[in-house]
């Protein structure tokens, strides 16, 4: 029998502060370039790396997971582009934790349900790394992410960028993450010390 956990997220405030930057421990920091070498190093061919993040369930930190490893992807290579893609369209986080002022109605599921003609990519205060945000929350996310549109806007990104970082749901919860099997290079699947357990990360893995 599996058990929902339940979410431990702090604030929001408490969570932006969390975001690589000045204040941040020098052994997180490195933790995250340690996990960028990897990456870096993963016998991809194609020109653009695109990697999935999910976890087990909510609450291990795939989100913030997936923020500081596009900010340290893009800190630590000057000619890399980045583009953090926020594919959690039923519970987005990344346009909170990166302090952007809102998704203005204009995201991924706006361009995948045909309302934006072209992506609305944000800006950031971060040299190289560029965000999609989710976009307004949507319950209809199988049938976007497995649309043709979809498949061209991975065709139109990675042609724009160097890596790609999807934060997706969790697997254990909703299908969504696995829905990217076919568009991406690999996944990143993030535990929690002391909170996730064996068999559900099993479960996430096969």
């Amino acid at each position: 029998m599996r058990i929902i956990k339940k979410k431990v997220h702090s604030s929001d405030l408490a969570d932006s502060q969390r975001v690589i930057g000045k204040d941040i421990p020098f052994a997180i920091e490195e933790s995250f370039r340690s996990l960028y070498s990897n990456i870096l190093y993963l016998p991809i061919e194609s020109k653009c790396k695109k990697i999935a993040l999910t976890s087990a369930f909510s609450g291990e930190g795939k989100t913030f997971i997936s923020i500081n490893l596009a900010l340290t992807i893009a800190a630590n290579s000057s000619e890399s582009r980045v583009l953090l893609i926020d594919s959690d369209m039923r519970s987005p986080r990344v346009h909170k934790l990166l302090s952007l002022k809102s998704d203005n109605g204009h995201g991924l599921s706006e361009y995948l349900a045909g309302i934006d003609e072209n992506p609305a990519f944000s800006s950031t205060d971060y040299p190289n790394l560029t965000v999609l945000t989710s976009g307004a929350s949507n319950v209809n996310t199988v049938g976007l992410l497995s649309s043709g549109r979809m498949k061209t806007l991975i065709e139109l990104v990675s042609e724009q960028f160097d890596y790609v970082i999807f934060d997706t749901p969790p697997v254990n919860i909703v299908s969504d993450a696995m829905l990217l099997s076919d568009k991406v290079d690999g996944y990143v699947v993030v535990t929690r010390a002391d909170y996730s357990d064996v068999n559900s990360v099993s479960d996430a893995l096969y």
